[in-house]
């Protein structure tokens, strides 16, 4: 949350590089184009996080439909539930991470300063990093231990370590962009901002 006195963006200000050094204004334009970067990766991620679950919604009405109407329900339905769930649930992380959507509890930051609750802002981001680093990491180690031992789904012997394989660019593009905030990069507005206007 960035607090904004006579329409100026303090948290904004913050980030600004120096006026006058040609390589303040190189690491601002670089910090801006990573920022800019990042946002339209995570938009993209959450469009294709709704198209899965568009996609799971569809296929699930066919098989209601398709066991109702013909006693043929599409077979392993909820298996492919279960999986795509998983994989849209991660791909709509880094746009959370990006408009800062993941709950706060700020009771003891209210009365803080800008530049205290900035830099709590980019130590939780350091540490949304790591957690997302660790989940990614297991989940990478998961999937390799699931495609040796040949793990499929019960119903449609869907691979194992395909579900596995499909959560890691969510979770890895959401660790990004927890790091680039953790520097000081602003990836978006935070949702707060928008909803308060």
């Amino acid at each position: 949350m960035s607090a904004s006195a006579g329409g100026v963006d303090l948290m904004a200000m913050d980030h600004e590089p120096a006026a006058g050094s040609a390589s303040s204004r190189r690491t601002g334009s670089a910090s801006t184009w990573l920022g800019q970067a990042l946002n339209r990766l995570s938009i993209a991620f959450a469009y294709g996080g709704g198209v899965v679950v568009a996609s799971i919604g569809i296929m699930s009405a066919i098989s209601i439909i398709g066991r109702s109407a013909l006693r043929r329900p599409i077979t392993g339905d909820f298996e492919l539930v279960e999986i795509g769930t998983a994989i849209a649930g991660t791909l709509f992380l880094p746009y959370c991470q990006a408009t800062y959507g993941h709950i706060a509890v700020d009771l003891f930051t209210l009365r803080a300063s800008a530049r205290v609750r900035d830099w709590l802002d980019r130590f939780g981001s350091l540490l949304m990093a790591i957690m997302f680093l660790a989940v990614g990491w297991r989940a990478a180690v998961g999937s390799i231990e699931m495609r040796h031992n040949g793990e499929t789904s019960m119903l449609v012997g869907f691979p194992i370590w395909l579900g596995y394989v499909g959560i890691l660019p969510g979770v890895f593009a959401a660790a990004l962009v927890a790091l680039a905030q953790s520097c000081g990069i602003k990836v978006a507005e935070p949702v707060a901002e928008h909803t308060a206007e």
